[in-house]
């Protein structure tokens, strides 16, 4: 009688943490909240309390020096991109848990989702608002539903965040809350049929430094040398928060006429400051003399979202019409 050859044993999965800073990795002081100095113990002393039950083999990164959110910058999101993108590709996980201050780790995570478009390993990135030694801290967890994520979802899963018990698309997310445990929310659902970041995208450019993008807020007591005055400091690109379906106050003396200045050395991209919705500049008449400037209608994206994916394709090396395709079309779920 022939016996068949027994099956090797499965592979147990491996989750990746790669630890940037944050509330997560604090202490109180006398002075407020501070980088824990035993917080590389205490991680790995949580993260194996999680793991080691669920049959998961993990490997922790620290990136030093740790950030605090509050002081992330334009090169914040493609840094952590490039540290993490180099550790999958030598030692392939089964899924990588980013953990990040919560202040901006929204603004990180929509950048993330561009940057692991097509990675082939799912990306959660998670915190906590609590510091981890704490009472009631909820670091552990959001770790821990961070890490079951990471290792169970698909090799094409969007980036997510995984906070107050619910996991949410990374590239629609804001943070709602400063004091809840549940502080992010998703407002919109996910684009249907993203098209994918193109691999050519993906290589990064060749400039020097990253694209800095800000973001300008529509307001009553606006005039137009708010607007010049916002971007003064000389930003590679800027995102209109508009009313509504994308009005500005285009009767503003000399208001126009700021918006093409600007339009004509860097790219503006208009959304609405609605939690939902989207920017339709033909609805109205001043959202047209908004759009006749040269203004890019940026639909549904977050604040978030807009600014990342507007920084992604200028570092990308994308100008004229192909940024302007490339920030109106649906790419990894940024918008409908």
């Amino acid at each position: 009688m022939r016996h068949s050859a027994s099956a090797p044993p499965a592979a147990r999965p491996e989750v990746l943490i790669f630890a940037t800073g944050g509330t997560i990795g604090m202490r109180e002081t006398d002075r407020g909240l501070a980088p824990d100095p035993g917080f590389e113990e205490a991680l790995d002393h949580m993260v194996q309390r999680i793991c080691e039950p669920l049959g998961i083999d993990y490997r922790i990164n620290h990136l030093s020096p740790a950030i605090d959110s509050a002081n992330a910058d334009a090169e914040t999101g493609a840094r952590i991109a490039r540290a993490v993108r180099a550790r999958v590709r030598t030692k392939r996980p089964s899924g990588v848990v980013i953990t990040h201050g919560t202040d901006t780790l929204a603004y990180t995570g929509a950048r993330i989702a561009f940057e692991f478009d097509g990675l082939g390993v799912p990306v959660v990135l998670t915190g906590s608002q609590l510091a981890h030694g704490a009472p009631s801290s909820d670091a552990h967890a959001n770790l821990s539903l961070a890490i079951r994520a990471a290792v169970k979802a698909g090799d094409d899963a969007p980036a997510c965040i995984a906070f107050g018990g619910a996991l949410i698309p990374a590239i629609r997310a804001t943070k709602a809350q400063a004091e809840e445990l549940r502080a992010f929310r998703a407002e919109r659902d996910l684009g249907p049929t993203p098209i994918g970041v193109p691999k050519k995208l993906l290589s990064g450019s060749d400039r020097v430094t990253p694209a800095r993008t800000l973001a300008f807020r529509f307001v009553p007591g606006v005039v137009a040398e708010d607007l010049r005055a916002a971007v003064g400091g000389g930003p590679d690109g800027l995102v209109l928060e508009c009313y509504g379906s994308g009005n500005a106050p285009m009767a503003r003396p000399g208001m126009a006429d700021v918006l093409r200045e600007i339009c004509g050395v860097m790219p503006v991209v208009a959304i609405t400051q609605c939690a939902t919705g989207s920017v339709d500049p033909g609805r109205y008449a001043v959202g047209s003399e908004l759009a006749d400037t040269g203004v890019i209608a940026g639909g549904d994206m977050t604040a978030e979202a807009a600014l990342a994916k507007l920084a992604f394709g200028i570092d990308a090396g994308l100008d004229g019409a192909a940024l302007r395709e490339f920030m109106t079309s649906n790419i990894v779920g940024e918008r409908q």
